[in-house]
């Protein structure tokens, strides 16, 4: 596999999640003035919105990967799908696998018990 993908759990299908080029600079298309980690931190409904956005393509980034390697079609998690749907509590698993997945794009691998502070990720990348 040329890059790790990230299963996800969402409403009663399972999806994966990817971070690699093609979605790092597809989601830097969304907002100049926000970086990844920013957008997984969304507070309100415009930061929900680009955050169903970026997880629509990391979704779309791992199909691709899939269908590269050869794999058969699978669904993709759609933006509206989330946006019209989600729960709170999806939204959080939706997070952590978001964040798995910018882990691994970066080449970072996660222990499945190790807790993750977003804010501490967010300053630690601006202060160098």
């Amino acid at each position: 596999m040329f890059a790790k993908t990230v299963p996800v759990a969402f409403g009663k299908k399972q999806y994966h999640l990817a971070y690699n080029a093609w979605a790092m600079f597809r989601i830097q298309d969304l907002s100049e003035e926000k970086e990844v980690m920013e957008i997984l931190a969304a507070r309100g409904i415009g930061d929900f919105s680009l955050f169903c956005k970026a997880a629509g393509i990391m979704s779309e980034a791992a199909e691709r990967i899939r269908r590269y390697e050869g794999e058969r079609e699978q669904d993709t998690l759609a933006e509206e799908e989330i946006f019209n749907t989600a729960q709170p509590i999806d939204i959080l698993e939706l997070k952590r696998a978001m964040l798995e997945a910018v882990a691994y794009g970066y080449g970072r691998e996660l222990g499945g018990e190790e807790e993750i502070d977003l804010g501490l990720a967010e300053l630690q990348k601006k202060t160098g």
